[in-house]
């Protein structure tokens, strides 16, 4: 039987990555997961803003040429 404080664990290859490195290693994985969360955030945004930038420059060009 299972007390209510042993919850399940999900488990994940990211999490489980760094289980058998020491505590620097573990450290340093952390911090390099979190530069590539934050890259792919990055170029998320980057592409977000240049399909908005995309559909701006097109409802312009239908609004100039008087939405043939």
């Amino acid at each position: 039987m299972r007390s209510r404080g042993n919850a399940k664990r999900s488990v994940s290859l990211d999490g489980d990555s760094g289980a058998f490195l020491g505590p620097e290693q573990q450290y340093l994985l952390r911090k390099r997961q979190e530069v590539e969360r934050r890259e792919a955030r990055l170029r998320r945004t980057v592409a977000g803003a240049l399909v908005a930038l995309a559909a701006a420059a097109a409802g312009g060009l239908f609004w100039a040429f008087g939405g043939v």
